[in-house]
């Protein structure tokens, strides 16, 4: 329209191009495309895990995808590390390089570049293959770097074709990023030169010169400021002209202008800075040269301030009225005399002397006070004499501007004892042998294979869903109409045969669900790495400090258990099924969640060597009990502790150890003074490796001891384990399985020992090395892998903790059944057993039966000859019963 000015803004500018020119918009849309390509790229690979699908990789249906991307991202990502392995974050870097190529600028890239490119793949490849280079599961060198690496060195072994792609790889970076490296050793060698060479101190002279005479004005570097802000006092700040370190970055005159005009709009006043806050503006004889807006980065266009003197007498007016000094302000050096509270400058070339008072420069405590709020803390200059940053107590370590000070008074801090540190992964070894789940057209055929055997035997079913694990797949089987489940459940040894495996499991049917559970085992087996259940959310985020890392389940998933929900376990097993390997993952379990202070143990081994290991743990409360006189005794212990227990909680009337330790902590200071003997509770985990050799010694006290404390002990914090490698009824008798709900079965060499065990059948179809079933109380079986834990790293966590910590000790039993000596109920007490309640049912048995003998007593409560002829002994010291008379049984003369 005619009469209007033209626009000619900006934002026109852009608007106008991209209407006009289509090949711009095209080129910059592809450019937005390639970065965003390279950005899905980036993440596909970022988050790229080996155990999601692929199209070499084949999981079930069901199984989660934990590429970030998806799905898409999981095939995409499994494309790029098949062929390219380490070398494929090129791809997304290149993507993104293109695009960005594309939209800032006309993309032009030389010949010469794209080759140095495919170059820098290449060997990146290729040393991703030699040296297995890996970031995550992203390794190796993929299908290209296998070949060319394996090409490489068939022609200059090993060690030469390292040496040619290293060449290669220089050569390529040169080519790719234009580098020199000539022209980069000169620069480091200057650097170092230059850091070598001291530097010139200034002398005292530079602090108190004489004002120097200014030939011509020097411009000023204009910054807003706003005008209600207090200003320093001149006089007071006339030393302070320091140089600040974010005024020297490049535009940033501009960006303060722009950004005090972004908060609010608000007048604003011009301050004056001189080279006194700009090092590049005196030269090498100390003579001032005069300054260029292009030294700081900014535009002639930048220097709003025409009348300098009227300036100067506004920014004095203002700060007399604050009468504030800086924060930060130094000494006035003239005179050799101080600013009031203010440290004194020392070897500042840019003090007043130097420049004269004439020039006042932009202190860093303006910008602290007028703009530390929104500019990024890199621009706030920390220097000497200024209020540093503030540390909180022990949260980040010493104030480090506190070092070599004396501390302030505080108030004294009650004494408290340090808490040992619980043991890191690092400690543990990385079990190898990655994933071995077989592929999906494998899996598919052996379903079909499993489906044509079953129709073989008159079963008709479809399959529904294939679940492969580390160890054996699961095959899910929906019957046909009418088919009985028994059927199925008796075909497991023919379905071996024909499916040539060493061992078919029949789990019909699977609860929950109308389909029928056949498990197959691997043909190569994947290790269950103890590490990786220890680091697995599952374990971590369990609050029990008696969480069980038992193993991976048939989908892989970790699994874990509580003790003290169970409230004892009982594993089985024959030799060499992974029944010692798994209390050593039990116990690595218990050492990686709770301190000595929390959780005791009670090791019982009669074996010698399997549980050697953990001696001298300070977690113990005797060492490990390895002889069978002993092994009652600790039983006998355990059950008067738990005794001494609930008596103690019945003193502060509560129902279990968790409510006595909380209530106990709630008290605190204000325990009543009747109370002040009680002391905070660990639990005690008693753990027996082979029970049957303590059946056989005594089986009756020991059944005894352990049936008591199975049925009691679980509100005291008392948790039994029990390994047996022989389950038969003779040692795991039907009292000690009716308080033990909670069974782990490794694999057994008939089905009687099976049911004994699980009171069922399966247990005899199992692999071996780990291989198990779980039976928690009140669920159905569960099928799990164990983890391998090598004698490293029980010594590796053992000599963690002993490092730390002595055992204490807090009982012997070597002298707890001693005549005469012991303070256990076997021991008499120097002639005294009237705290021993079975002494007293003794009694009250003799008097009623009139007569007294030590076999008598002996078969009347399943006790042993030595406890027997000590009642009786006791009896004839307390005048109950008569002397001896040769065989014949003692008289009651009470």
């Amino acid at each position: 329209m005619r009469g209007r000015p033209a626009r000619t803004t900006h934002s026109a500018t852009i608007w106008e191009g991209a209407a006009t020119d289509g090949n711009k918009l095209a080129r910059e849309l592809f450019g937005l495309f390639l970065i965003f390509w390279g950005l899905l790229l980036l993440l596909s690979l970022a988050t790229f895990d080996a155990r999601d699908p692929s199209l070499n990789h084949v999981v079930s249906n069901a199984a989660q995808v934990r590429n970030s991307a998806g799905l898409f991202g999981s095939y995409l990502g499994g494309i790029l590390v098949d062929l390219f392995g380490f070398s494929s974050f090129l791809w997304p870097l290149g993507f993104m390089g293109l695009g960005a190529r594309y939209v800032v600028i006309p993309f032009d890239v030389p010949w010469w570049r794209w080759m140095g490119l495919i170059l820098l793949g290449a060997c990146v490849a290729t040393m991703g293959a030699g040296w297995n280079l890996a970031i995550g599961d992203v390794g190796g060198g993929g299908f290209f770097g296998v070949v060319l690496h394996n090409f490489a060195a068939r022609y200059f072994s090993p060690r030469g074709s390292a040496l040619v792609w290293l060449f290669l790889f220089l050569i390529s970076v040169q080519l790719v990023l234009g580098l020199s490296w000539a022209a980069m050793g000169r620069r480091i060698l200057e650097g170092l030169r230059e850091g070598l060479t001291p530097k010139a101190k200034p002398s005292a002279k530079l602090e108190i010169a004489a004002p120097r005479n200014v030939a011509a004005p020097v411009p000023t570097r204009p910054v807003i400021v706003a005008a209600d802000e207090p200003l320093p006092d001149h006089a007071a700040t006339a030393g302070a002209n320091r140089p600040s370190r974010w005024l020297r970055l490049p535009g940033m005159g501009v960006f303060l202008f722009l950004w005090n005009r972004k908060r609010g709009g608000r007048q604003g006043q011009v301050l004056d800075v001189t080279p006194a806050s700009l090092p590049a503006g005196r030269n090498v004889q100390g003579t001032p040269r005069p300054y260029r807006p292009q030294d700081a980065g900014l535009d002639a266009s930048a220097h709003i301030l025409e009348d300098d003197d009227a300036y100067a007498h506004a920014v004095h007016d203002a700060a007399l009225q604050n009468g504030r000094p800086g924060r930060g302000s130094a000494d006035a050096v003239a005179g050799g005399t101080r600013g009031k509270g203010a440290p004194a400058s020392v070897g500042n070339p840019f003090a007043e002397g130097d420049f004269g008072p004439g020039s006042m420069g932009l202190d860093d405590d303006l910008m602290s006070d007028e703009l530390a709020g929104g500019l990024p803390e890199d621009l706030v200059d920390y220097a000497a004499g200024e209020a540093g940053p503030t540390w909180l107590e022990g949260a980040f370590g010493d104030d480090p501007a506190r070092e070599g000070q004396p501390a302030a008074p505080s108030k004294p801090a009650r004494p408290r004892k340090a808490r040992s540190k619980l043991p890191g992964l690092d400690l543990l070894h990385s079990v190898a042998g990655g994933d071995a789940k077989p592929a999906r057209q494998m899996l598919e055929a052996k379903g079909q294979s499993v489906i044509t055997c079953l129709a073989d035997f008159g079963v008709q079913g479809e399959l529904t869903r294939i679940t492969p694990g580390p160890v054996v797949t699961m095959f899910e089987v929906r019957p046909a109409p009418g088919v009985k489940v028994s059927r199925i459940a008796n075909l497991s040894d023919d379905l071996a045969l024909a499916l040539k495996a060493i061992a078919v499991r029949i789990q019909a049917p699977i609860p929950g669900t109308d389909t029928v559970g056949i498990e197959i085992p691997n043909e190569a087996r994947e290790n269950v790495c103890f590490k990786e259940l220890l680091a697995s959310d599952t374990f971590r985020s369990a609050p029990s400090m008696l969480t069980m890392a038992i193993g991976k389940d048939i989908a892989g998933n970790a699994t874990v258990a509580d003790l003290a929900r169970m409230p004892h376990l009982l594993v089985a097993g024959a030799t060499g099924a992974g029944k010692s390997v798994c209390l050593n993952s039990i116990l690595l379990s218990f050492l990686y969640k709770a301190r000595p202070e929390d959780v005791q143990l009670l090791l019982v081994d009669p074996k010698r060597i399997e549980l050697a290991v953990y001696a001298d743990l300070p977690h113990l409360v005797h060492p490990v009990v390895t002889e069978m006189a002993l092994a009652k005794n600790a039983l006998d212990w355990a059950v008067q502790e738990m005794d001494r227990r609930y008596q103690a909680m019945a003193r502060l009337a509560v129902r279990n150890i968790a409510g006595y330790n909380q209530k106990l902590a709630d008290l605190g200071a204000d325990l009543p003074p009747e109370l002040s003997d009680l002391e905070r509770m660990p639990y005690l985990v008693i753990v027996i490796d082979e029970l049957a050799d303590l059946m056989l010694t005594a089986a009756k006290e020991v059944e005894t001891s352990i049936v008591r404390l199975a049925q009691l002990a679980r509100a005291a914090g008392i948790h039994m384990i029990l390994a047996t490698q022989r389950p038969s009824v003779d040692v795991v008798t039907g009292l000690i399985k009716a308080n033990f709900p909670c069974r782990i079965s490794f694999q057994v060499t008939s089905k009687h020992d099976s049911r004994t065990i699980l009171d069922t059948v399966g247990a005899e179809h199992l692999l071996g090395k780990g291989d198990m079933l779980f039976k928690p109380s009140g669920s159905k079986l569960q099928r799990l892998h164990g983890a391998f834990v090598g004698d490293d790293d029980v010594a590796a966590v053992v000599e963690f903790w002993k490092r730390q910590q002595a055992p204490n000790y807090s009982v012997d039993f070597a002298e707890w059944g001693n005549d005469g000596t012991g303070d256990g109920p076997n021991g008499n007490g120097g002639g005294d057993l009237s705290d021993d309640p079975m002494y007293a049912e003794a009694v009250e048995f003799v008097i009623g039966q009139g007569k007294a003998s030590i076999s008598q007593i002996q078969r009347r409560f399943r006790i042993g000859f030595n406890r027997a002829a000590r009642y009786v002994e006791q009896m004839e010291h307390d005048g109950i019963i008569g002397p001896s008379d040769g065989s014949k049984p003692r008289m009651v003369i009470r």
